[in-house]
């Protein structure tokens, strides 16, 4: 091992402070408990970090949610004690070759897509990161030691990285998003552009992201490879394919030429991909009532992902969004929006400022004050072949505990119309 790590037994003669109590600490509690490392956890709801306990520590591990401005931190660094992220310090144990991937939308769906074809394919291969299991719970289970790490990163846990080195990196976009925690479009996107710095062999780069670099006066790597999205249907895929969607064929398209670079052909991700089923809350189609669909895209949580799904729709959309800002402007969102729509129906804390800027735009929205009065008012405002869309947009954390939640009610209150519907279209037949 080298690195910050080299010398990590006699490092072990002192605990590690863990800051954090949730997937990542906990992920990082159990490595540690793997490596006989004691530790101690420190999180703002709970134990307080103080100087007298970070001089007492060999090495502060923290989860991504906390920022390098946060005053733990700062004090460890001032203390001239090690700082590492969770996915820095679990990659010090990691012996699989990783292949890093990032962006503000279709991480999950990459990484889930290249898991399921490489596995059917016969490759061995682990999800970690956003998706899955945390690289530190991973490692501390040792499932799959030697095979191919697929790891979903966020720039939050990519902005300070000082030891992970990917062997492959896939960026699949950048759009507004998070400008509450980076400030900038340029941090945001400079805090994605270290993982390109660390990476050893392939990167391959959605066009968007070459437009940002080209904005902010940035030179690629030179192992970067510019994918473009599919202009049409993917050959050999049912035409309603969840990866025939218009936001998810720039996706395939990044997939497939990761794999071919490892040798697998065309013909055979094609065929491999054939079965993939997106993960929950990603524009899946819940139910149909006579001539309303209703869709299901609650992981939708910036703009960009609003106006993919919207492109994506055939029919005329009844949209259902909000929640809690990230910090981005609505202003543009709302005009753009207003294309694509024919009514809204609008939750959570911004719900009264949106509803009034998509109304300036000539589009008629009402602000609901909870999931089930906003599927109800659509389905009964339905009239003719309608996409009652839930593509919110915005974070979820003011009404929910996350996007899972969000999308769960979605569905519940969708299963709720389809048993009430039933039952008084029974009543008629009497």
């Amino acid at each position: 091992m080298t690195g910050p790590l080299e010398n990590w037994e006699k490092m072990m003669a002192s605990p590690v402070a863990v800051l954090g109590d949730g997937v990542s600490g906990r992920g990082v509690c159990a490595l540690l408990g793997r490596l006989g490392w004691q530790f101690r956890v420190y999180d703002e709801k709970g134990k307080t970090l103080t100087p007298g306990k970070l001089r007492s520590s060999s090495l502060v591990v923290a989860s991504p949610g906390f920022r390098p401005d946060h005053p733990w931190l700062l004090l460890a660094r001032e203390m001239q004690i090690k700082v590492l992220g969770e996915l820095d310090f679990a990659s010090c144990f990691t012996p699989s070759p990783i292949t890093a991937i990032t962006g503000t939308n279709g991480k999950t769906t990459v990484a889930t897509l290249l898991d399921h074809v490489f596995r059917k394919l016969g490759h061995k291969t682990s999800i970690a990161g956003n998706t899955g299991l945390s690289l530190s719970q991973l490692m501390a289970e040792q499932v799959n030691l030697r095979a191919r790490i697929f790891l979903e990163v966020s720039s939050f846990q990519s902005r300070n990285l000082s030891c992970l080195n990917p062997e492959s990196v896939i960026w699949t976009n950048l759009a507004e998003d998070h400008l509450n925690y980076h400030g900038t479009m340029e941090d945001y996107f400079r805090s994605k552009c270290s993982l390109l710095q660390r990476c050893q062999k392939e990167i391959f780069v959605g066009q968007s992201v070459l437009r940002w670099a080209k904005r902010f006066s940035v030179n690629l790597p030179d192992q970067v490879s510019i994918v473009s999205p599919i202009p049409g249907p993917i050959p050999s895929l049912c035409e309603d394919h969840f990866l025939n969607t218009h936001p998810q064929r720039e996706n395939f398209a990044l997939a497939s030429a990761f794999a071919i670079s490892l040798g697998i052909s065309e013909s055979e991700f094609i065929l491999a991909s054939n079965d993939y089923q997106p993960e929950p809350h990603r524009l899946r189609k819940v139910h149909q009532l006579e001539k309303v669909s209703f869709w299901n895209d609650s992981k939708a949580t910036n703009f960009s992902a609003v106006i993919a799904a919207c492109r994506s729709m055939r029919e005329p959309i009844f949209w259902i969004g909000g929640g809690q800002s990230k910090g981005v402007m609505m202003d543009e969102f709302a005009r753009e929006l207003s294309q694509y729509i024919s009514k809204a129906y609008v939750i959570g804390e911004v719900g009264k400022e949106m509803v009034g800027k998509i109304k300036g735009f000539n589009v008629p929205a009402t602000q609901c004050f909870s999931m089930e009065e906003a599927v109800e008012s659509a389905f009964h405002e339905a009239n003719g072949r309608i996409s009652i869309l839930l593509s919110p947009g915005f974070a979820s954390l003011d009404q929910f505990k996350n996007y899972n939640e969000r999308g769960n009610l979605f569905n519940q209150c969708v299963l709720e119309l389809k048993k009430r519907f039933a039952t008084s279209t029974q009543e008629l037949l009497y």
